[in-house]
C-alpha cells in the first residue's frame, strides 16, 4: 500500500478551503465534511494509486500528474512508483482553470 504525502502548497488549499467554507461562509459542517472527504479520497489512493488516468493535457500528463475528485474539489496528484508514494500536489475548486494554473506554475 502506498503512502499519501501532501505537499505543503496542498495543506495550504486544504486550510484555505476548510477557513472559506467555516468563516466566509459560515458553515461549520459543511468546513468539516468537505475538509474530511478531501482527506478520505487521498488516503483511498494508497490502494490504488493508478486508479485514475493521467490528466487530459499533453504536457500534464508527460509529468506524470493524475486527477481525483470530492464534491466540487479536484485533487492532483503525483504517483512515484519507485517509491511507492503518492504526493497531493493541490487541492483545487472545480471551476478552476487547472491547465492554466499549472502551466504558469510550471512555464
Amino acid at each position: 500500500m502506498a503512502s499519501v504525502v501532501f505537499t505543503e502548497p496542498a495543506e495550504y488549499d486544504l486550510l484555505d478551503i476548510e477557513y472559506y467554507i467555516f468563516v466566509d461562509l459560515c458553515n461549520p459542517q459543511a468546513a468539516q465534511r468537505i475538509a474530511d472527504g478531501i482527506l478520505d479520497a487521498a488516503e483511498k489512493l494508497s490502494e490504488y494509486p493508478t486508479g485514475h488516468p493521467l490528466v487530459d493535457d499533453e504536457l500534464l500528463r508527460g509529468v506524470g500528474l493524475r486527477m481525483t475528485r470530492f464534491d466540487n474539489y479536484n485533487i492532483f496528484y503525483y504517483y512515484d512508483m519507485q517509491n511507492d508514494v503518492v504526493y497531493i500536489i493541490r487541492v483545487l475548486y472545480n471551476k478552476v482553470d487547472w491547465q492554466s494554473f499549472f502551466k504558469d506554475k510550471w512555464s
